[in-house]
């Protein structure tokens, strides 16, 4: 009898196989992937991206803001965080490698780096109008901050970075810190009382019906109404109609005026800042009233309107 072949007893589907063999033929119909080695807290976010992340604690902060006792940035600034967030997402999950149906019909013409490096400093001056006391407010000024700190290394700093256009040391010369003293002024008489006694006389119990009926016709607080421990919150600069809307104004200011001398601009751009100052003058005399917010603001308007002088926007060319 011929001697027995102990491989015969083994079934032919069982053989051993190399761990990195099975590792890298797990799933044929994908490409393997070095493993993540990066934080541990941007291990499930998508793309591992820090700016995915701020991204979701602005999300979180959109939504709290559809209840009447969270503070919110409106509905039109709340839309454009939206939109904005959506192109940083696709950008972000395109660079990364990680493809989606949600973003990938997105143009390549929306994700260029101005796109992203424009959408953190919207949300920068977004975070400011939400400072306070509540629960918003440390989100949206976490997700600003990621976003800011991630995107400036990704889109602003390098040879092919945004900030081959600007030089933000120009803020510092000539008439550069009256205009910079100017808006900073202005964000800060927003946080002060604009109209007096708004609160109480929307309040009152209505004459011609019972007297637990009352009438509150208020505007979206500027904080979280839930934490508030200010009797005048729904009366500050920011409370008033357009007021994110003027800051972003003053904001965009600075930014051209820290735009290198050899940025090709339009001749209208050096009437930008009077513009500016004339329609933030216009809604401060709607707005508010003889208190000392609107007052300040009214100075630092007149700062950045001698910030105006300077050499950016006085040439012709």
């Amino acid at each position: 009898m011929p001697a027995r072949d102990e491989s015969e007893d083994t079934d032919p589907r069982l053989r051993a196989v190399n761990t990195e063999d099975a590792d890298e033929h797990t799933d044929p119909g994908r490409s393997a992937s070095p493993p993540y080695d990066g934080p541990a807290w941007l291990a499930h976010v998508p793309g591992h991206s820090p700016s995915v992340a701020g991204l979701g604690l602005l999300a979180v902060g959109l939504v709290l803001s559809i209840l009447p006792f969270f503070a919110g940035a409106g509905p039109f600034w709340s839309l454009v965080v939206f939109a904005g967030g959506w192109l940083v997402v696709a950008r972000e999950l395109r660079a990364a490698g990680q493809p989606h149906p949600l973003v990938d019909w997105v143009p390549p013409s929306l994700l260029r780096p101005e796109v992203p490096a424009l959408y953190a400093a919207v949300t920068v001056g977004v975070a400011i109008r939400m400072i306070g006391i509540g629960i918003t407010p440390l989100l949206w000024l976490g997700g600003a901050g990621l976003l800011a700190y991630d995107q400036y290394r990704k889109v602003y700093v390098g040879e092919e970075g945004v900030g081959r256009y600007f030089e933000p040391r120009q803020l510092t010369r000539g008439m550069g810190p009256v205009a910079l003293a100017g808006v900073a002024l202005c964000l800060m008489a927003l946080f002060l009382t604009w109209v007096p006694g708004s609160r109480s006389s929307v309040s009152g119990p209505v004459p011609q019906g019972p007297a637990e009926l009352r009438v509150v016709e208020v505007p979206r607080s500027a904080t979280d109404s839930v934490y508030s421990i200010f009797d005048d919150a729904y009366d500050k600069g920011w409370d008033q109609s357009l007021s994110l809307t003027v800051e972003m104004l003053l904001l965009a200011v600075l930014g051209l005026m820290a735009l290198r001398p050899e940025v090709p601009r339009p001749r209208w751009l050096r009437f930008a800042p009077v513009g500016v100052v004339g329609l933030g003058l216009l809604w401060t005399v709607a707005m508010g009233g003889l208190l000392l917010g609107p007052v300040l603001f009214v100075v630092g308007l007149a700062a950045v309107a001698f910030g105006s002088m300077h050499p950016v926007f006085l040439r012709r060319e």
